[in-house]
Formats: C-alpha cells, structure tokens, sequence
C-alpha cells in the first residue's frame, strides 16, 4: 500500500492525461508540475517525457517518491504503446546512464559535448549534464525573450552562422530542429542563471581564499634544451630560439589552467604546449585582480566546485559502459 496522498495521485494522474492529449513540451509539463511540487514537497514529483519513434505519439510519468521507493504514475493513450513497452522495445539506443533518478539520452549527451561546457573530462561532463538538468527541474529558472535572442544572436556570431542559409545548414548537420536548437539557446541561458544562483554573493570571499589560482603567469618554454629561470635570460634565450628558427615562446595563462605541473614548479619543468613536448619555466607571476575577466573564470571555477559535490554524492550508472566502469565520476 503506498503511503502518498490519494489527491496527489489524482492531481498526478489528470496531469499526465492532460499533457499527453497536449503533446506537451517539458518546458511546459515542468511548469504545470510545479503546483504538485509545491503542494506535495515531500514526494519530490517529476515529470518524464517519451516520445515513440515508431508511431510518434507521446507519453508522460510522474514520479512519486514515498520511504520504500518511487512510484510511478503513467498515462499513454490508445493507440499508442503502454508505457512498459517503450522501455522495453529500445533502451540501450537511447539512454546513456542513470545519473540519481534521471536517465540521460545519448542524444542529449553528444549535444552537451559540442553546445554547453567548457574543458571538462568527458565522463564528468556528462555526469554535469544530468545533474544540472536535474537541478533545473526541480528548480527552474526564468529566462525572458530578449534574454534568449539575445544569446542565440551571440552563439551564431560564435559558430559564423550569419545568415538563414548558414543555420540551417549547421542544424541539420546536427540533426536539429528549429525547436531543437530554440531549447538549447533557453537551456544554454538557464545554465548560466543556475551558475549566478550557485555562486551567489559569495564571490568575493571565495576569491579571497582562492587568489593565487587566478594569477597571471608569464611562461616562457623551448622544445630544445631548458630556458633559465631569470626573467630577462629566459626572454633573450626565447628570442635568441625563435630568431634561429626553433619551437620556442612565451605563454601568458591564468594559473589555473596553466600546463599541469608547472603552475607551482620552482624551476624549469616538462610540460605540453599545444600539443608539444617542452621544457617550461615560470618567469614572472602577476597578482589576480576581480576586474570582470577574471570574474567569469571564478564563477566558472565556483561552479565546477559545486559540480564536483554534486557527482561526489550521487549514484551513477552508465548503461554504455562495461559494469566494472559503473563506479562514481569524481
């Protein structure tokens, strides 16, 4: 016998009825479950959109979580496939991992890969999606239309999609829709609302502590033999290398995402540089300061930290990986 509220299992059950016979959009369905949500708290509703390839008809699940377990109220309409066929006609082509209690589609993966995030290791940016989708689902945040015009003009400036004939070219060698790429632009934006929530106004205080990450160092590096450590000797003997034709420069980089090992080397070290074996030397280093450039790298930085928490605490299944990789991406 479940313990949850019979009203929210009527109000759950109309809910699914209505937005099926609607072929509702999430963006909508997770709108119209927000009154569960708020009335129910407890039972976490969610909501879970399936669309069938074969016969193009689409059906809703909301989620109920009760002590024992989660329940799960469903609704397809005849004559489309019941819900426990879908999941069982195809679920290896179209699901990628359990990410806690969401499942993230391949097809909604590849999309992360090329669309939303900066460096990341791939597995965990993967794992970032699900928990981000998450986060928003159950906490969404609202975007205005100039907001979204606004970061789809600067993303097809970013891409050199600069005319209708351009787009759509690029949409459809991603196989996109018009629609598709309108929930990536919104999606795009309520990440970066999500990540100004995340960080709050704890911004100053986290950069006091966390300064030194975001200095600027002057890295001076040669593919043949070391530089010195002194500044001037290192600049003369790059010139001197670069005047005689051989791989050799200077790098200016934030220390955080300076070459791995040499951001707090002493002296000269190994370490790549654009796909190039080299020896490295930090010459110089020059004290961050929160003007606006360095403000996004610490958001970015804050959000990440957040991110890794939340991998940190939940439970991961990769449906497309061998079962001794099913283990947590920290």
């Amino acid at each position: 016998m479940t313990t949850l509220d019979p009203a929210l299992l009527d109000a759950a059950l109309r809910l699914v009825r209505e937005l099926t016979t609607d072929r509702a959009g999430m963006g909508e369905a997770r709108q119209r479950l927000a009154p569960l949500r708020e009335r129910w708290p407890g039972a976490d509703p969610a909501i879970v959109r399936d669309e069938e390839a074969a016969d193009g008809s689409v059906s809703f699940d909301v989620l109920l979580r009760e002590p024992a377990g989660t329940v799960s109220v469903a609704y397809s309409p005849t004559p489309a496939l019941p819900w426990p066929l879908r999941g069982a006609v195809r679920h290896s082509d179209r699901h990628l991992a359990r990410v806690g209690t969401r499942t993230l589609r391949v097809g909604e993966a590849l999309t992360a890969l090329d669309f939303l995030w900066y460096d990341h290791d791939v597995l965990a940016r993967l794992v970032d999606t699900g928990l981000v989708a998450t986060e928003l689902e159950q906490h969404p945040v609202e975007v205005d239309d100039d907001e979204l015009q606004a970061a789809a003009d600067a993303y097809r400036r970013a891409k050199g999609l600069l005319d209708a004939e351009a787009t759509a070219r690029w949409l459809t060698e991603r196989g996109l829709s018009a629609e598709d790429f309108a929930d990536l632009i919104a999606h795009t934006v309520a990440v970066t609302r999500l990540r100004g929530r995340v960080v709050g106004d704890r911004l100053p205080g986290w950069f006091a502590a966390h300064r030194s990450s975001f200095d600027t160092l002057v890295i001076a590096w040669t593919a043949e033999g070391s530089p010195p450590t002194d500044r001037a000797a290192a600049l003369s003997a790059v010139a001197a290398a670069v005047h005689a034709g051989r791989a050799a420069g200077i790098l200016r980089t934030v220390a955080v995402a300076a070459p791995p090992g040499l951001r707090d080397a002493d002296g000269p070290a190994p370490t790549t540089i654009a796909g190039t074996a080299v020896t490295a030397v930090v010459v110089d280093r020059e004290p961050a300061v929160l003007d606006g450039g360095t403000r996004a790298l610490v958001e970015r930085a804050m959000f990440d930290e957040w991110l890794a928490q939340r991998r940190a605490e939940t439970d991961v299944e990769w449906f497309w990986l061998p079962r001794d990789r099913t283990t947590r991406v920290r």
